[in-house]
């Protein structure tokens, strides 16, 4: 069933799970993963990121057939738009159908974040979507010399609850050591910024950077407060080898089958460490 962002949080608020968001690129890989979703009654975040192809070929053209194959799930789906780095970006997935829009400001100064936000925020509640900001700034490897977050990139707890507050989000991404991309280090975790933000922030709590964070600092994190979990690389990586592989002759099994079987793998092990493994059971 497609649902909203705020539908599918809820729930997990108030059960003290997380939902994963794989990021989906084609619409074969999504289809793959509301299988594993099906298949382990676990409500699913499909995450779209704005490529820069979509300028030329919008993703208001196969969208509707994308909603098609959300609301046909047995399980809650939300369709969401990942890392809108820009106002008029996040509009036009508010117009074309998703149910969920994040709006990605972080880089620049508080003010000009907040206000960004609340630009799309106005917009989504008038069409029923629910909006996803962040505070801090979660980077990539690129980012830093040693794969490890800038502590200035860190979300500030007294800023998150004033950001919260103000902007009126549905979720709020934040920066506690987490990393696009594949880590070079040891992650390392803020556990007490995480436990001082929860504490002033009402609305769901998402972290980006799962991939490679480790199952313990997951459970950790969940625990704690963390109700949406991006996940891409991990799925990404083996999802790419096993597209490149051929026929198998000796079981008849080609690119597809490799494929599925990375992604149930895959996000069988992270419905697990969120907790969320079976929540949509009937």
């Amino acid at each position: 069933m497609l649902v909203t962002l705020s539908d599918i949080l809820a729930p997990a608020q108030a059960r003290h799970y997380a939902v994963i968001a794989p990021d989906f690129l084609t619409i074969g890989m999504l289809g793959h993963y509301l299988a594993a979703a099906e298949k382990y009654r676990s409500p699913l975040i499909a995450s779209y990121p704005p490529l820069p192809m979509d300028r030329f070929r919008g993703f208001d053209r196969w969208v509707d057939k994308v909603r098609a194959l959300c609301a046909a799930a047995p399980v809650p789906v939300c369709l969401h738009l990942d890392h809108g780095r820009d106002v008029p970006t996040c509009l036009k997935a508010i117009r074309a159908g998703f149910t969920s829009v994040m709006i990605d400001a972080s880089a620049h100064n508080f003010i000009l974040n907040l206000n960004m936000t609340r630009q799309v925020v106005e917009a989504a509640r008038k069409a029923g979507v629910s909006v996803e900001g962040e505070i801090g700034h979660v980077g990539g490897h690129g980012d830093t010399r040693e794969g490890r977050a800038r502590a200035d990139d860190l979300t500030d707890p007294d800023q998150a609850a004033a950001f919260a507050a103000q902007s009126g989000v549905d979720a709020l991404a934040v920066a506690i050591g987490t990393l696009h991309g594949t880590y070079r280090g040891t992650p390392r975790i803020d556990f007490e910024r995480l436990s001082a933000i929860r504490k002033g922030v009402d609305v769901p709590l998402v972290l980006h950077g799962g991939s490679g964070t480790g199952a313990e600092n997951i459970r950790r994190c969940v625990a704690q407060g963390i109700c949406k979990l991006n996940v891409f690389t991990d799925l990404i990586k083996p999802y790419w080898k096993a597209s490149a592989s051929g026929l198998n002759p000796l079981t008849n099994s080609g690119p597809g089958d490799h494929r599925r079987r990375v992604v149930d793998d895959i996000l069988s092990l992270y419905f697990e460490l969120s907790g969320s493994l079976g929540v949509a059971a009937a």
